[in-house]
């Protein structure tokens, strides 16, 4: 009974932290501090971090007599300015590399001489376009001055180099550009919904450089950005290395958009410039961000608009590298680039490795019962909201073209002899027609389907084989077609659509 007594009481304490822990060092009788920079865990503050380290803070749990902490603030991994139990955990993961209750299930340690492209793909230009080609904005949308090549990397000695030159480049289609760089992706090769997502990594500084590490959603189920969510596992500012910060992005579509954010401020002599250890541990209902195993934020208040929570952070995300040059972020007035910065050569952004996780709560993405449809409103009064399960469209004027009013769904890459199936249901305050079509990037039909809705809900089925491959856009148009004017104002509301 008593060996019962004295686990049950060593659990309690390594559970709730000592009497000290637990108050943050009223009595520093046995506690000491050393240097403002100090090696994170170092406790015994012999200049390395091992596993003396770790049996010391133990045995400081345990409040085991005479135990002294040389240097207690590196062994704060919680940020808190308290040690309890959870700095311990963070303190065993950060030695041995993770946690007993993850296992690695992705990772790149750029061991060889070239990039792996069934890991990574370039991301090229200076415009985002939309997944036919389409122009949407320059500057990545962020006034970025850069062009994206597949020349600005190189693989050595274990390392991933993204290298920002100040160099003249003229594509024949995006035109002429000062500034060249890299961004890499794993859209389509790899993507996680949830776990710990970790970079060692490190950059240069200078004015106007703006090294990043995010995630975006595979696929945007909830809407266009940033309805569907992105997460910054770390940005710097090439001005202020002394910082960095994770952040979140949700909410609605832009700009309807907002975002969380926080700071991480190195100690005194450290920057974004030495190599650190960055980190996400993503889990349902909560993210957290780390460098070097520190917690420095953690968020669980988002949304995203007509939708349940945690949406938007409950689907795939893909992982994203680059080194953008300019821009709102960190460019000259919210643009230009600085070019003293390049004046001894060209700037890099350095990765050690990329690892993914899985954590002890791992979570599925939540299915979705009803793919959501894009607005496109020409000449015409109309408003489209998604929702959890269906899209309504509200219609005030339908104007003078049939593809006036349209949900789309774009971008569906289909393979020559496929047979694909689109379903839905769908009603209407007001009777009226619809014309569903599934087109390619020149308007040629491949389904062509007119027909009549009514404020019954009515399920509709079509099959669509095809030729050769290709990208469709399907189209619910609901412009001006028949004597759809006698409709007046109306709501139709589309439901369960799949596209197999």
């Amino acid at each position: 009974m008593k060996k019962t007594r004295i686990t049950a009481a060593v659990i309690a304490m390594l559970i709730a932290g000592n009497t000290a822990a637990s108050n943050i060092f009223p009595d520093k009788k046995h506690l000491t501090s050393a240097n403002a920079v100090s090696i994170a865990g170092d406790v015994n503050a012999d200049g390395d971090f091992n596993i003396a380290d770790i049996l010391l803070l133990q045995k400081w749990l345990l409040a085991v007599p005479d135990t002294v902490l040389a240097d207690w603030k590196s062994a704060d991994f919680c940020a808190d300015d308290r040690l309890n139990a959870y700095d311990l955990c963070l303190m065993k993961r950060r030695y041995f590399g993770t946690s007993p209750d993850t296992h690695l299930i992705w990772s790149d340690e750029f061991s060889g001489n070239t990039l792996d492209t069934s890991k990574w793909a370039y991301e090229l230009g200076n415009w985002k376009l939309d997944a036919n080609g389409n122009f949407i904005t320059n500057g990545w949308g962020n006034n970025e001055q850069e062009f994206y090549t597949d020349s600005n990397t190189i693989v050595h000695d274990g390392i991933l180099t993204i290298a920002a030159r100040k160099e003249k480049y003229n594509d024949p289609v995006q035109g002429e550009y000062e500034y060249t760089s890299a961004r890499l992706s794993t859209q389509h090769l790899f993507s996680t919904c949830g776990g710990r997502i970790e970079v060692r990594a490190r950059c240069d500084s200078g004015k106007s450089l703006w090294p990043a590490i995010w995630m975006l959603p595979e696929d945007s189920v909830y809407g266009g950005w940033a309805a569907s969510g992105e997460i910054d596992i770390m940005e710097g500012w090439g001005s202020t290395p002394d910082k960095v910060c994770g952040t979140i992005h949700f909410g609605d579509v832009w700009p309807n958009n907002t975002y969380l954010t926080g700071n991480y401020n190195f100690t005194e002599g450290d920057s974004s410039e030495s190599w650190h250890t960055y980190a996400v541990e993503w889990e349902s209902g909560e993210i957290r961000w780390y460098v070097d195993d520190k917690l420095y934020s953690k968020q669980s208040e988002w949304y995203s608009a007509n939708h349940k929570y945690p949406a938007p952070f409950d689907q795939n995300f893909y992982l994203i590298l680059n080194l953008a040059v300019g821009g709102h972020f960190d460019g000259i007035d919210g643009v230009y680039a600085d070019p003293s910065v390049f004046a001894d050569g060209e700037k890099h952004f350095d990765i050690d490795y990329v690892r993914v996780y899985d954590l002890d709560k791992p979570f599925a993405p939540t299915p979705v019962t009803s793919l959501p449809l894009e607005a496109y409103i020409e000449g015409a009064d109309a408003s489209l909201v998604n929702k959890d399960g269906q899209t309504e469209i509200t219609i005030n004027n339908t104007g003078s073209l049939e593809y006036g009013v349209m949900g789309l769904i774009r971008s569906n890459k289909v393979s020559a002899g496929e047979k694909h199936t689109l379903s839905f249901d769908v009603s209407s305050t007001s009777a009226r027609d619809m014309i569903v079509t599934a087109e390619d990037a020149v308007y040629n039909r491949y389904l062509n389907e007119k027909i009549s809705i009514t404020p019954e809900k009515t399920h509709y089925s079509f099959d669509v084989t095809f030729d050769e491959d290709m990208s469709i856009d399907l189209k619910f148009q609901l412009g001006s077609i028949g004597e759809v004017s006698s409709a007046g104002s109306h709501t139709v509301t589309l439901s369960n659509i799949t596209w197999e």
